[in-house]
């Protein structure tokens, strides 16, 4: 055979370099410098913000949580609604709640159904509830108003001008201004005065003026009707005039008083005479 190349051929081993060189290598390392730049800043701006808004394990700013609920130290704007049990102002300090429009607070059962409710709109105050009561420092009541009746808690209420009542009123005294007269009236139905121990009508300064469509009823269950002035007129009376001479009517009588002002009825023939029992009684 020939001289020629041996069929087997002699390996020589080629190094292949590890890792990331060149273009790569500097956009990688450009990242990661990038990177850090960006945590830096985040942590920077992260830093400022705790510290300008004043975070802290209790809170955020003016604004810190207690074991018994949140207190703010300043104003606060609440953008939706808010539930709360109770809100109180600091120490010596005025509450203000403050609106753009309405203020609306309301309150609800454990079925969610509005019980009560107060609105601030404009010129109007509006309270929407069963009972609604006014109470002094002491707790005592001053005002309450339900579906039944109106309750003034006072000693004295004046009022200057016309007030109009559809059920009754109950009061201890009824007086009028010292400079004007006092009118009670019913335009339509009557005018009813009643009261456990008696009714005591008194004008110091004026006239006592009784004027109706129909009859004027004094009615005393128990006691006597007492009428103190110094003259004391019955006008436009009816007189018996009998037709027959000497002719006694049983049903007709006379109208006496005794000095003590005690009326009584007398026959109606003769003088006005009573025994001294009828006119020393007081009753």
């Amino acid at each position: 055979m020939g001289c020629g190349r041996s069929s087997t051929a002699e390996y020589t081993p080629v190094s292949q370099p590890v890792g990331i060189y060149g273009w790569r290598k500097r956009c990688l390392y450009a990242f990661i410098l990038f990177l850090m730049v960006v945590m830096i800043m985040n942590l920077a701006l992260t830093i400022w913000i705790l510290r300008v808004m004043n975070f802290s394990i209790d809170g955020m700013g003016q604004l810190k949580i207690t074991p018994s609920g949140v207190k703010v130290a300043g104003e606060a704007e609440f953008v939706k609604s808010v539930y709360v049990e109770d809100i109180m102002s600091k120490e010596n300090e005025p509450l203000f709640i403050e609106a753009a429009r309405d203020v609306h607070i309301q309150a609800r059962d454990e079925n969610n159904k509005e019980t009560a409710s107060f609105s601030l709109e404009k010129n109007k105050a509006t309270v929407t509830c069963d009972s609604f009561e006014i109470k002094d420092n002491n707790g005592a009541s001053r005002l309450l108003v339900d579906k039944d009746e109106v309750i003034f808690g006072v000693d004295e209420v004046v009022y200057s001008g016309k007030a109009t009542f559809d059920g009754s009123v109950e009061t201890p005294s009824l007086r009028g201004p010292q400079s004007e007269s006092l009118v009670v009236e019913s335009e339509s139905s009557a005018v009813k005065l009643s009261a456990p121990g008696g009714v005591f009508l008194h004008a110091p300064a004026g006239n006592i003026d009784i004027n109706t469509a129909d009859d004027i009823r004094l009615h005393s269950k128990y006691g006597s009707i007492l009428l103190d002035s110094a003259d004391i007129f019955l006008k436009n009376l009816k007189l018996s005039r009998p037709t027959g001479a000497g002719r006694e009517y049983p049903g007709v009588h006379q109208l006496c008083m005794c000095p003590s002002g005690r009326i009584f009825l007398a026959a109606p023939s003769g003088d006005c005479r009573a025994t001294g029992d009828i006119c020393k009684s007081k009753r």
